[in-house]
């Protein structure tokens, strides 16, 4: 697979096992070392579409769409999940994974209503670019679907785009004035920015409604919904 160390830095879980062969960048991977390992299937998505072409002389090539702004992103990436699984002979555990996912965030929703006796707070969700940008996630991607499924909704209201997700300056996270705000890690400049006058100002630091999720890929396949759903109950919970 592509880009080994940004995956163990950005997505974690799963783990990858020692028997995977790291073959370069995602958008330029090592095409000497991809004949090397002479693969039976190469998966691609858009950042890889370019090298087609020279991908088909080495293996048959399944490229997906995974993220667009004039699709349904979470409706897509189901179907694509499913397509994979056709392809591996794993369709009914597939399903059997999507349905036990869909079936633990509506008991996780169940569990938030009660914990906050049916008035469930706003939760804006976050990742800092550097000291100065962030993203904020809103819909057609990962994250806003698993605040969706949970019963939740952002304090931050952003439209509907490829990523699912709007760049802001740091200053307009004030706009989150109610409920939580909750980070994705990594955040290597934390210290840079967190000690700041501006930071220190913001309602929902001053009330104590900020904390960290652990790093979760908002990017992913269906999958990722359930983790972040996860990831959101466990710090809702506490």
């Amino acid at each position: 697979m592509a880009d080994v160390a940004g995956y163990e830095k950005w997505v974690v879980s799963p783990p990858v096992p020692d028997s995977v062969t790291d073959i370069g960048l995602r958008g330029e991977p090592n095409l000497e070392v991809i004949i090397g390992l002479k693969p039976d299937l190469i998966l691609l998505t858009d950042e890889g579409i370019g090298m087609a072409r020279q991908a088909e002389r080495i293996a048959p090539v399944v490229h997906f769409n995974a993220f667009a702004k004039g699709q349904d992103n979470i409706a897509q990436g189901r179907e694509n999940y499913l397509m994979l699984a056709r392809l591996f002979g794993k369709e009914d555990t597939a399903r059997a994974n999507l349905a036990a996912m869909d079936a633990r965030l509506a008991k996780q929703a169940e569990q938030i209503k009660t914990h906050f006796g049916g008035e469930v707070p706003k939760v804006t969700l976050v990742r800092f670019v550097d000291a100065k940008r962030a993203v904020v996630y809103g819909k057609n991607g990962p994250p806003h679907a698993a605040l969706t499924a949970l019963g939740l909704k952002s304090a931050i209201e952003i439209p509907s785009s490829r990523w699912g997700l709007a760049y802001k300056r740091i200053r307009k996270l004030a706009e989150a004035s109610s409920g939580k705000v909750l980070y994705f890690e990594p955040f290597d400049q934390k210290a840079e920015l967190f000690e700041t006058a501006l930071w220190q100002a913001m309602p929902f630091v001053k009330s104590g409604s900020f904390e960290a999720l652990p790093p979760l890929w908002s990017y992913g396949g269906p999958l990722t919904v359930g983790q972040i759903g996860d990831a959101i109950t466990e710090v809702l919970l506490k």
